[in-house]
């Protein structure tokens, strides 16, 4: 039962990670040309975290996803993304289906995840991904 309520959706009973197993963890970032915006997360298996801090695009492009605005309206009244003078701020660490999806609710826009976010040397996480696979 526990493994099956995740698909549905059902979070409850799932284990938070300590504050240690994430420092532990590469942040990756993502700091597009425009400068407005900047974020941190890192993969987990099955999703992304995008941190507490990190700042969307208030706009979204004409060609964003349907899912994707509505995922930012969810945030929105949800209170896990707030209006904080020109772009939105995260008030928390919050679990996004994958790198691509936490890349477009950001950005604003279709995105691919992989290529957007780069560990502090600018990696990107698709080399950094390949890199482990071997």
């Amino acid at each position: 039962m526990l493994r099956v309520l995740p698909l549905l959706g059902i979070s409850a009973f799932e284990q938070k990670e300590s504050k240690t197993a994430v420092s532990a963890r590469t942040m990756l970032f993502l700091t597009p040309k425009s400068k407005i915006i900047t974020a941190e997360g890192y993969p987990l298996p099955g999703g992304f975290i995008v941190c507490a801090g990190s700042r969307a695009v208030t706009k979204e492009s004409e060609a964003i996803h349907a899912y994707m605005a509505a995922k930012r309206r969810d945030l929105l009244s949800q209170g896990v993304m707030v209006a904080d003078g020109e772009t939105y701020r995260f008030t928390q660490d919050y679990d996004l289906d994958s790198p691509s999806t936490a890349a477009g609710v950001l950005l604003g826009r279709a995105a691919n995840g992989r290529l957007e976010w780069k560990d502090a040397t600018l990696k990107t996480l698709k080399a950094i991904q390949e890199a482990e696979a071997g």
